[in-house]
């Protein structure tokens, strides 16, 4: 059915996410704890403790949405967890703030823009999907459909990991183009003219 391959998809992509998410952030905690700190939106000595809980939570919510196991516990966390992200990052869009995101790990490559708000807000709103289908009675998964939902599951995981590179490789694009402008004003030859001499200018003196 196609409510059962859709949570699927859902559930399982949204714990993918958090996951690679939270084992990114996990692997250096210290940079992922000074990013927090750039945010400005905790206490300087409460963002260990802050950095900590999310990165707790965002493998706990994981490890529970990809697992199945208390789907409408994990869904409702996962709504708490990315609207906070959406909250945060659209606090420091409105301070100016472009620090790094830190949105998967401590990588300065992404900072915090509009797309990264985007992006926590379709998070939500797809863990807002999960905790739909998960109070509801939807089946399980058909057999024959599981190939095709885990290519999906893939993809979408894939798509949300990727989209944090688009505004640097819109710089690059800018950038490239900016090394070869485009001429503003086309040369006209027309009605200009032409004065050729019929004698060298010294046969005229």
């Amino acid at each position: 059915m196609a409510s059962a391959v859709t949570y699927f998809v859902f559930r399982t992509g949204l714990g993918a996410i958090c996951l690679l998410a939270g084992l990114e952030k996990a692997r250096a905690p210290q940079e992922f704890v000074e990013g927090v700190r750039l945010y400005r939106l905790v206490s300087s000595r409460f963002a260990p403790l802050v950095g900590g809980g999310l990165i707790a939570a965002e493998l706990l919510l994981g490890v529970l949405l990809v697992s199945g196991l208390a789907p409408v516990f994990a869904a409702a966390g996962a709504i708490a967890l990315f609207t906070a992200f959406a909250v945060a990052l659209g606090v420091s869009l409105a301070r100016s703030n472009t620090a790094p995101c830190h949105c998967f790990g401590a990588s300065e490559v992404e900072r915090i823009s509009p797309l990264a708000l985007v992006r926590a807000l379709a998070l939500a709103g797809v863990a807002v999907a999960v905790l739909v289908f998960a109070l509801g009675d939807t089946a399980g998964i058909a057999r024959e459909d599981l190939t095709a939902a885990l290519l999906m599951t893939a993809g979408f995981v894939t798509v949300t990991r990727l989209s944090g590179l688009l505004p640097l490789a819109w710089s690059f694009l800018r950038a490239e183009a900016s090394m070869y402008p485009t001429p503003t004003r086309r040369v006209s030859f027309k009605h200009q003219p032409l004065h050729v001499p019929l004698f060298p200018e010294e046969w005229r003196q």
